[in-house]
């Protein structure tokens, strides 16, 4: 009898193990969403950099599924399609969700002048927690951000060379405070999504365009445009990567940590990626027969004064909706005298 109840006993002891290593051993999947084409730098380095260095450092426990270009919703509702949990991580731009996220529109004004600067400094303020507090009230946490290099000016039939030659112009923008900075110089702004961009530039809807050189690329624009003007600093394209707050929750605690140092580590992967790609795909263009107008130190002083007055009119905006912008504001511009003296 005691042969038995020992066995018996034994028996339960390797159920209780086997399942504790099978739950161990358990997979869990979490459903990435972006709106970008699968050959833009955000899905060929920064998505794939992020997917697999969770993957590693999980050791497989944490699968990610990708739907880059739309696949899982459209751009304009990714932000509540990730509040609902449709998507566990989405990639949020705040320049087409400004009505959402007006504070993090601060990122956008014309001031760094790479894309590894730009990471950093956005990095800074998320962690002061004003930033965040945007994310939090749809129930999403950011996990990592980055930002392009500055916007410039592409065109088809005109050469840019100075402030006054965009006066009356047609060109595409972003939206939001993107056509604000467009203003500064006299541009008409025309805003629509990335995937119509060729077909308007091409039949001539819009003139130009203030675009990023690597979104020149991954769009194929450089297949019509023929001059590029380099150095103007029209703003960059900020972006956050946020997880479901409640999806999140359900984590373990190993898990999240893993998911943390992948998405540091990717941050300033993305940084470095887009700075290396914007170089490349200038000497690129060059060869491609694209006439590429750098401008002097001087001219770029003397672009600046046009846009010199946006931070005054993006806080006074900010504060006629009774948010703190002078306080993200003078953040903003603390973190960005940081990053300079580094």
């Amino acid at each position: 009898m005691k042969k038995r109840i020992g066995l018996v006993s034994m028996f339960i002891v390797l159920a209780v193990a086997t399942r504790g290593i099978g739950a161990q051993q358990e997979v869990i999947t979490l459903k990435l969403a972006d709106s970008v084409p699968v050959t833009h730098l955000n899905a060929t380095v920064v998505a794939k950099t992020f997917i697999d260095r969770v993957t590693q450092l999980t050791n497989g426990r944490v699968k990610i599924q990708y739907f880059p270009a739309e696949q899982l919703g459209k751009q304009k509702d990714l932000l509540n399609l990730n509040s609902q949990g449709v998507a566990d991580i989405a990639l949020l731009p705040p320049s087409y969700l400004a009505g959402q996220l007006p504070l993090n529109t601060v990122m956008i004004l014309p001031s760094f002048s790479t894309a590894s600067e730009g990471t950093a400094i956005y990095s800074r303020l998320l962690a002061s927690g004003v930033l965040a507090n945007e994310f939090k009230r749809y129930g999403l946490k950011p996990l990592f951000v980055h930002t392009t290099p500055p916007y410039d000016v592409v065109t088809k039939s005109k050469q840019i060379k100075s402030p006054a030659d965009l006066k009356g112009m047609k060109f595409h923008t972003s939206g939001g405070l993107y056509n604000e900075i467009a203003k500064q110089y006299g541009i008409v702004s025309v805003t629509m999504p990335g995937p119509e961009m060729y077909e308007a530039t091409q039949r001539g809807v819009v003139e130009g365009l203030l675009l990023s050189y690597p979104a020149v690329k991954s769009y194929k624009l450089f297949e019509i445009v023929k001059y590029l003007t380099y150095g103007a600093n029209f703003g960059c394209y900020p972006v956050v990567y946020t997880i479901n707050e409640q999806k999140w929750q359900t984590l373990p605690e190993d898990i999240k940590k893993a998911i943390n140092q992948a998405s540091v580590e990717t941050s300033k992967i993305a940084g470095e990626a887009w700075d290396k790609e914007e170089e490349r795909l200038l000497r690129e263009f060059k060869q491609k027969g694209i006439v590429v107008y750098e401008l002097s130190s001087q001219e770029k002083a003397n672009w600046r004064k046009s846009s010199s007055e946006l931070g005054l009119l993006w806080v006074a905006d900010m504060e006629k909706k009774g948010l703190p912008g002078k306080k993200v504001y003078e953040q903003f511009q603390k973190a960005l005298n940081e990053s300079k003296k580094q």
